[in-house]
């Protein structure tokens, strides 16, 4: 009896000890969730919610402090009212020089996408943040409002972020001329440009850029009721010559002091203030470009603004070796 007791006992010591081996060779879940995908940060970071790449699950301690810090960041905040999502995944890890990580994530819902330095991974722990992509909208009534970030990275390795607000009220039921006389009341938007690099403690630091693009312009003005004779015959050739020549212009009659001036694909917008150089004109040309002292002439003899113009912007080389008037 004692001998079947012996061998009960022996077969019972070689199952726990095939089961705790076995145990062992089994890899675990929770490292299999957060195996991340290695890879270079791309150098445009925009989202869309029709994406669909796959998402990976972000450890639960690392998403409560995610959540908790993910209002905390330099620049510019949300102009648009939004829920902040809670359900986030990761897309990708970049490898930083002293063991530190660049992880990309993006919510479930796809609006938002953001760069969370971290200590390594194993850790989790996060370092620093920055939201680099959003794409919003809401209509509400007649307003449409749309809010869309998008990151470029920069040859050096600086993220530069390009945040674009718009809000626009339908026209219907109004006049042209309603619309004219108080466009803010119909379409109002900002563009705010900010660079960031990661500074050696691994946080995000701003860094000063030119966001002015190199530009030449022509502010066509004259007061409200006062159009003068052969004015929409002149204009009409002169910002024709403008457009041929890559030279922004717009004609305005009022506000002088927020004048917006557009490229031609609508990919660069300044607002500017010609106050100081219509004082003593009731109707004129501001010409002005970046770098340049901006010059006033009065309306006139169509070949005379013309050539202004040319020298100004020196267009023509032989004009431009002789004295500007």
């Amino acid at each position: 009896m004692s001998t079947k007791n012996g061998l009960l006992l022996l077969c019972c010591i070689c199952l726990l000890l095939t089961s705790c081996r076995n145990r062992h060779q089994e890899p675990l879940n929770e490292d299999a969730d957060y195996d991340y995908p290695i890879a270079i940060i791309p150098d445009t970071i925009k989202t869309n919610i029709s994406e669909s790449g796959k998402l990976y699950s972000i450890e639960e301690t690392m998403l409560e402090n995610f959540l908790r810090q993910s209002n905390s960041y330099q620049g510019e905040h949300l102009t648009m009212r939004a829920t902040f999502p809670e359900e986030w995944g990761v897309l990708c890890v970049e490898r930083l020089p002293q063991g530190r990580e660049l992880m990309l994530v993006q919510s479930q819902n796809r609006e938002w996408k953001y760069l969370l330095v971290t200590s390594g991974y194993g850790t989790q722990r996060i370092l620093d943040l920055m939201p680099v992509a959003v794409n919003l909208a809401s209509q509400e009534g007649d307003v449409l409002e749309t809010e869309r970030w998008t990151t470029y990275r920069q040859p050096d390795g600086a993220f530069r972020i390009v945040k674009k607000y718009d809000w626009t009220h339908s026209v219907t039921g109004a006049t042209k001329q309603q619309v004219i006389d108080n466009p803010e009341k119909y379409h109002r938007f900002h563009t705010y440009t900010e660079q960031y690099i990661i500074n050696d403690m691994g946080h995000f630091e701003a860094v000063e850029i030119d966001t002015l693009p190199d530009f030449k312009a022509v502010v066509f003005f004259y007061n409200h009721n006062e159009k003068p004779e052969l004015w929409d015959e002149y204009v009409e050739m002169l910002q024709s010559y403008c457009e041929e020549n890559n030279i922004l212009f717009e004609e305005v009659y009022q506000d002088y002091n927020r004048v917006t001036l557009h490229n031609y694909d609508m990919s660069f917008s300044l607002e500017t203030d010609i106050t100081p150089y219509t004082e003593s004109l009731e109707q004129g040309l501001v010409l002005m470009g970046k770098g340049l002292e901006p010059k006033t002439i009065p309306f006139g003899n169509f070949e005379y603004m013309r050539m202004i113009i040319n020298r100004y912007f020196h267009l023509d080389k032989q004009e431009s070796s002789h004295p500007a008037i």
